[in-house]
């Protein structure tokens, strides 16, 4: 994910619109019900991802703190959500995976400073 182009579905699109509008919660509510498994937490997580590096560009960084420790909860819950140990394994694989992109998007690792 994270492109807007006529090949995604459009809750992403209508996700991404109220996103934009800080409509979070929204924007949370369309996901859930566009993706019918677990990896609407990971399309959660992608969204706030893409609104931390737009509050970073913007300068706003309070709010670019504030969407990464969101894209963390929900990739974190999606991890979390595994029914079995090679699923758990998968899973906590594709956290890290997308933890490591998502702090090296930010700059550094907020979660080792104070705030």
């Amino acid at each position: 994910m994270g492109v807007d182009d006529a090949s995604l579905p459009a809750w992403w699109h209508k996700a991404r619109k109220l996103e934009a509008e800080n409509k979070l919660k929204e924007a949370e509510a369309v996901i859930r019900d566009g993706v019918p498994h677990l990896y609407f937490a990971h399309a959660t997580a992608d969204l706030y991802r893409l609104r931390m590096l737009r509050m970073k560009e913007a300068g706003d960084a309070a709010g670019a703190r504030e969407a990464f420790d969101q894209s963390e909860n929900f990739i974190y819950f999606m991890a979390s959500l595994a029914t079995s140990g090679g699923e758990g394994a998968a899973l906590s694989y594709e956290r890290d995976k997308f933890m490591r992109q998502l702090v090296a998007e930010y700059g550094s690792d907020p979660r080792e400073t104070p705030t």
